[in-house]
């Protein structure tokens, strides 16, 4: 046991080191750079979402969206988000109570169901604001649905 000791110690600061690093501070997405964004989206994408970071300062991502398919719906318990649709369109979800929810990283939370939302049709051009710990879920998408999302923090009240 006394030999492991020594290498337990050394190993010990390794889950420290796995943890991925906040996203970089960017201020400023061209044009150009979105429509790169999307194109690399589309061809990464497989299933779910696929995320591409368009801006960021501590607590204020916003990201790039894209998904092809419905997808589970979530919850972030920290955070508001304002929601532009930019290519496509789906049937959002929101409201209601979110069943089956999984262990999350804190921020954003999955369900299975939600349960006694409405529905509502988006499509290019419209906005979604979703209130911190609001179900919603995107169903129904029309071929491709493509979003900007802005989260932003709430206090603990």
């Amino acid at each position: 046991m006394k030999a492991l000791l020594p290498i337990i110690l050394l190993l010990a600061p390794l889950p420290a080191l796995a943890q991925t690093a906040p996203p970089p501070i960017k201020l400023y997405s061209a044009a150009a750079d979105v429509q790169a964004l999307i194109a690399e989206a589309r061809a990464e994408h497989k299933e779910g979402n696929t995320v591409k970071v368009i801006g960021n300062v501590p607590g204020y991502p916003v990201q790039l969206e894209f998904r092809t398919s419905t997808t589970p719906p979530s919850i972030h318990p920290v955070q508001d988000e304002l929601i532009e649709v930019i290519g496509g369109g789906c049937t959002l979800i929101t409201g209601g109570t979110l069943a089956g929810v999984k262990p999350g990283n804190g921020k954003t939370l999955s369900g299975t169901t939600i349960e006694g939302g409405a529905q509502r049709k988006v499509a290019k051009g419209d906005y979604i604001l979703v209130p911190a710990n609001t179900p919603h879920q995107y169903t129904d998408i029309q071929g491709e649905l493509i979003t900007v999302a802005v989260h932003m923090p709430v206090s603990a009240n």
